[in-house]
């Protein structure tokens, strides 16, 4: 059946203009409800009526793909961020982790936990309660200098609490002062215990940190590495770490004085593991965030549109 022109247009224009109800515009015109809706259809498919629909989160999406898709990555997440303070966008960062942790999850699973003000954020967003059965596993081990938003101990009790079990934890420093403490410690008892579960991991979630200046001074303030160690990181061209695994923007591991030092799961664990979500964002963390994707050490990112766009321009 065909319509007049003019008909097609005072029907489209009391529908998508004025608002008014299907219904409302058969009475109107004194037409069947039938005739509106074919009527309508007709302007669409004629070309009258044009919908564009503009998607506010476009741009986001097309940084997820662009990164999944340059990196092979399992999945990429990133949070607008709008000139959000550092606090600010940790918390975000958090909840966006938080939300897909939950996604993926399931019984089974064996989670391995690192250190961060960030990675403490995604616990914050995580229920009181899940109901999953699993068991969670530090990946690093602690050091008694850092608040309890960043010592990994502290970290991976607050995470097993969430699913109501006892977590498997690493009592040492994640540095210690020479390889023969190094080699000593990972023989002792409890410590080997939780070694064991590294290469069973199905889950990990992994800060990662960046080298510049603020942070320089906290690593350094902290005991976490000291002035000798900053000097040859720097020196062998680091620009972040995993779990106090330094590595260059190429994501090779830098040879330094904390060779053979290191109480933490071993990269070569981290690379099986089906995934490994890295936590991070700001312009600030691009170069390690890059550095940490091409490493494959985290095959999941959760970052920000400004690390994000920074990674791809650079990369």
């Amino acid at each position: 059946m065909s319509y007049n022109t003019k008909l097609v247009i005072k029907v489209a224009n009391l529908y998508y203009k004025d608002g008014l109800t299907q219904e409302s515009i058969s009475k109107k015109l004194k037409i069947s409800k039938y005739q509106v809706n074919r009527i309508l259809k007709r302007a669409v498919s004629s070309g009258i009526v044009q919908i564009n629909i503009i998607d506010p989160a476009s741009n986001i999406s097309n940084l997820e793909e662009k990164l999944e898709r340059e990196f092979n990555l399992k999945r990429a997440i990133v949070v607008e961020n709008d000139g959000l303070s550092d606090v600010e966008l940790k918390s975000k960062l958090g909840q966006a982790t938080a939300g897909y942790l939950l996604e993926i999850i399931k019984d089974g699973d064996i989670i391995g936990v690192s250190w961060g003000t960030t990675v403490n954020e995604v616990i914050n967003y995580l229920p009181p309660e899940i109901n999953k059965s699993v068991e969670i596993v530090q990946i690093t081990g602690g050091s008694h200098e850092l608040s309890v938003n960043l010592n990994c101990h502290d970290i991976t009790r607050r995470f097993a609490s969430k699913f109501g079990v006892e977590p498997h934890l690493l009592y040492a420093p994640s540095i210690v002062d020479s390889k023969r403490m190094h080699d000593l410690l990972i023989n002792e008892t409890s410590i080997k215990k939780t070694f064991e579960y590294f290469n069973k991991l199905t889950i990990a979630i992994v800060g990662i940190g960046a080298l510049y200046p603020k942070v320089i001074s906290t690593l350094v303030k902290t005991g976490h590495i000291s002035g000798e160690d900053l000097k040859s990181l720097k020196k062998n061209g680091a620009v972040g770490d995993v779990f106090s695994y330094f590595f260059n923007i190429n994501g090779e591991i830098c040879s330094s004085s904390l060779s053979g030092r290191l109480i933490t799961m071993p990269v070569d664990d981290l690379l099986e593991v089906p995934y490994s979500m890295g936590v991070a964002g700001g312009e600030l963390k691009a170069e390690a965030i890059l550095g940490a994707i091409r490493g494959n050490y985290i095959n999941i990112i959760i970052t920000d549109s400004v690390a994000a766009e920074k990674i791809l321009r650079i990369s």
